[in-house]
């Protein structure tokens, strides 16, 4: 056998980092259920559809569906929200948005583990792809 085939008989995959555990926990510690977030708080969860983890068909999470009043509700903050945040200079508005991304970074692989038990893609793709390019719109 040559050299080479002898390093990789050697050679063996070892958990990946990112382990669910603390993604789940994170569900669980919040109820596994979830409103909206509009005007800086969230919502009382209402009528729910499941989130699966598409690999084991588990609920993740009861996800509230959105109504038309909702909807208004969310229109009327962004609408009251917006007379402050317009009246920031340019320099401040981008403190804020920095911030979100400096925040989006630190919790990077507990975002990358739930984008991925949520909707099956590989986590390589979702730490190293999705994740970062969340981070970057907001840079």
């Amino acid at each position: 056998m040559n050299e080479i085939a002898k390093i990789f008989e050697t050679l063996e995959y070892g958990p990946a980092p990112e382990s669910p555990q603390p993604a789940l926990d994170w569900l669980a510690a919040h109820g596994g259920r979830f409103g909206h977030f509009i005007d800086g708080k969230w919502t009382a969860p209402g009528e729910a559809f499941a989130s699966t983890n598409p690999s084991n068909g588990e609920v993740l999470a009861e996800i509230t569906n959105g109504t038309a009043a909702d909807v208004d509700q969310a229109v009327k903050a962004a609408r009251a929200a917006f007379k402050g945040w317009s009246a920031l200079s340019g320099y401040e508005r981008a403190r804020h948005l920095y911030a979100i991304a400096r925040a989006i970074q630190k919790h990077s692989r507990l975002f990358a583990v739930l984008e991925s038990l949520d909707n099956g893609k590989p986590i390589r793709e979702s730490r190293d792809v999705d994740i970062p390019l969340v981070a970057r719109h907001f840079y």
